[in-house]
This record gives C-alpha cells, structure tokens and sequence, in this order.
C-alpha cells in the first residue's frame, strides 16, 4: 500500500492495510495482529522537540567515553560531535559511575549527561534496583535501590562542576541541560530532585522539557505519579527496548510519563508517537512483548549511542 496526499501515513498489519491523514499514528494492531484491528490513532500535542531530544542524545553518546578517549577538554573522543564542542568539561566518576559536565558556548548551555549502563558497578546498581527504598521527597515513595545509590554518587561533583561553570560565566543566563541513558535516565528526575532541594537557583536554569532514553522504570505507583507531575519530562523509547519494560510490575514497578515512541516502523526521524500520560500506554512499548534484542537499547533516533563509538552527529 502506498500512501500520499492528505493520507501519507501507511499503516500496514498482515491482514490489513490503512492510509492515515497527516498528525496521525498507527495502533499496536498494524504491528502485531494479535494486538487488535489496524487503525489510525490522532497524534497528541506535546512539547516534544526532535531538534532538542537530538541534542541531548548527543552528549548521551559522548558521556559512554573516558578522559583518557578525549572526553575532556580536547573534546577529541570518537563519540564527541565537533558540531557541538564542549568547554570546561569535568568527567565525574565515582564508584564506577559516570556522568559528563560541559559548557556549550553556543548556546550558552551547562550540559550533564548521565551514563547509561557500562561498568560493573552500573550493572550492579541495575540488579540492585530489582527492590525498593522510601524516597524522602514524597509520601509513599519508593525507588530502585542501584538508581539512587548511583545517583547519589554522582550528584556532589556533578553539582559543583554545575556551581564553577555559572560562576565562570555570570554574565550568560547559562540553561542547563540534563540528560542521561538507561541507569542514566532512572537517575535523571532523582538528580532533578536533589538539585531543586540543595541548589533550588541551579534547579530554575534546567531546560525544559527533559529528554532521557531508554529509561527503566524508576519505583511505585506514587513515585511515577509524583515525578510525573514534578518534572516536565520526555522518555524516548526505541521500538522493542527491554530496558523501559524493567524493573517489572510484578515488583511494584510503575514508569513515569511521558513516553514517545519510535516503533518499528518509525525508527527514524520524524515518526513517532506522544503517548498518554499513564506512562503505561498500552499502544506504546508497554503494550508489547518484552524482546531481547538489545540493539534497540543501544541505537536511538538513527544513532549509536554505545560504546564511545562514532555516532554520527
């Protein structure tokens, strides 16, 4: 089926074909049969900006390399877009986790990047957040044990890298951009909240929305529904991601809004779907089989994002 004109979204199951108009989006039956009819679904209104999530993925992909790979203020890794350098760039690790903190003179942006999963430690903080711990911000809160553990690691240095680059440049309104992949994403609203707590001036410059990536489930059903309300926040999923679909429900799991949603079919730029605000829409990836293929964990909007690789930005 070829769709144009007024209907240009193709939307095709094994037994069904539909052209859809402009500002729509196919439901999970044009992907898996067993999910329903094909249909079209409305597109939502949203604050998301591809050209923002992009930029951010960006330095996502540079924060999986090291100081010693040129991460830092050479900004010569292989995974360090020379289309953004980063100045004043302070890699903070601890514990063996890791984030990356820079000054992006062009826009006038301080940058922290969470890093997703690498170490053995970060994978450590993954298993371990299999259970929960209250969380002191909000009642009946709990979260993953490994998030908070590994973003309390981080938080001090990442701060004060924060403090030194404001203060170096006092003349600038510096926004500041947070970001983070897997562990990295989990750990970015418990960062947020910290900061609004200690730094709340620091917490006044973040850009919003934020933009995290194949981000895990993060704790209950009051700490989604609180983080949901408190953070303007955008979850990118890639098609069949495992890593969102973790830690499960059975455990008590709840994800946080707002997902958007590049299926298979729109892996690409451009195509994807705002989901509701349940953060468990049934026509995104929480309405499909839990796949192993990790490769949708490691590659986002078209780009490798994984080990220091070249990422093409």
């Amino acid at each position: 089926l070829s769709c144009t004109g007024g209907t240009p979204t193709c939307c095709n199951s094994d037994f069904a074909s539909v052209c859809c108009p402009e500002n729509s989006a196919c439901s999970q039956g044009c992907r898996d049969s067993l999910l329903g009819s094909c249909d079209c679904i409305p597109l939502r209104e949203s604050r998301y900006n591809e050209t923002d999530a992009l930029y951010s993925l960006a330095f996502v992909a540079a924060s999986q390399c090291t100081p010693e790979a040129g991460l830092n203020n050479t900004w010569a890794c292989t995974a360090c877009p020379a289309s953004m350098p980063l100045q004043e760039v302070t890699v903070v690790q601890n514990e063996g986790h890791q984030a990356l903190v820079g000054y992006d003179e062009s826009r006038g942006a301080a940058v922290v990047a969470l890093r997703g999963s690498l170490s053995l430690e970060d994978w450590i903080a993954d298993l371990q957040s299999a259970t929960m711990v209250d969380y002191p911000y909000c009642e009946g809160c709990q979260i993953g044990t490994g998030w908070l553990t590994a973003c309390e690691s981080l938080q001090p240095g990442v701060t004060e890298a924060l403090v030194d680059i404001v203060s170096h440049h006092s003349d600038v309104d510096v926004e500041i951009v947070v970001t983070g992949h897997s562990l990295g994403g989990a750990m970015a609203p418990i960062f947020l909240a910290e900061l609004a707590n200690s730094e709340p001036s620091l917490y006044s410059a973040v850009s919003l929305p934020v933009y995290t990536f194949g981000q895990p489930r993060g704790g209950n059903a009051a700490y989604a529904s609180w983080a949901s309300e408190k953070f303007d926040l955008y979850r990118v999923v890639h098609h069949d991601d495992p890593v969102p679909h973790l830690p499960p429900p059975a455990l008590g799991f709840v994800q946080m809004n707002t997902e958007v949603w590049y299926a298979e079919s729109g892996t690409g730029l451009g195509s994807y779907e705002v989901c509701d605000g349940s953060g468990e829409d049934q026509q995104c990836s929480a309405g499909t089989l839990v796949s192993g293929d990790f490769t949708d964990h490691t590659t986002y909007l078209d780009h490798d994002i994984c080990q220091c690789d070249p990422s093409g930005f």
